[in-house]
């Protein structure tokens, strides 16, 4: 199990990491990909609990299960603004997300997963961790 702390330390590097690491290419690996949604992914640092706890989160709300809508609630209609910054770093991203996930917590923006208070952006981003990538609907 992830616990909060760990989620908040790793979104930053991990993320860092991952886009250092992969090069902006790798955000545009498939032209069916989303890069905000890539990069995203590459926040979480323990995947297997983020996997765990998004598996939670799915239970609560099955027709939150396709990677765009979770890609949408994070970004809240920022998600130009939210792609630009993961261009730019996974830094400048994490940092967002985090000003996000405080002001949901202040606003009480939140979900009780097995008595755990998640806000809205960490509950979609265990949920899209919890789908695996490249799951789209057939069009």
């Amino acid at each position: 199990m992830i616990r909060r702390r760990e989620f908040l330390e790793g979104l930053a590097a991990a993320g860092a990491a991952a886009l250092a690491g992969s090069g902006a290419s790798a955000l545009v690996a498939c032209a069916r990909e989303d890069p905000l949604e890539r990069a995203l992914r590459g926040l979480l640092a323990d995947r297997e609990a983020a996997r765990e706890v998004g598996l939670e989160v799915l239970a609560l709300e099955p027709e939150a299960k396709t990677p765009e809508l979770l890609v949408d609630r994070v970004a809240r209609g920022r998600a130009a603004e939210l792609r630009e910054l993961a261009g730019k770093g996974a830094g400048a991203l994490a940092d967002r997300l985090r000003d996000q996930h405080r002001a949901d917590l202040s606003e009480d923006r939140v979900v009780v997963v097995r008595g755990w208070v998640l806000s809205q952006t960490e509950a979609s981003l265990f949920a899209l961790a919890a789908l695996p990538e490249g799951d789209r609907p057939a069009r």
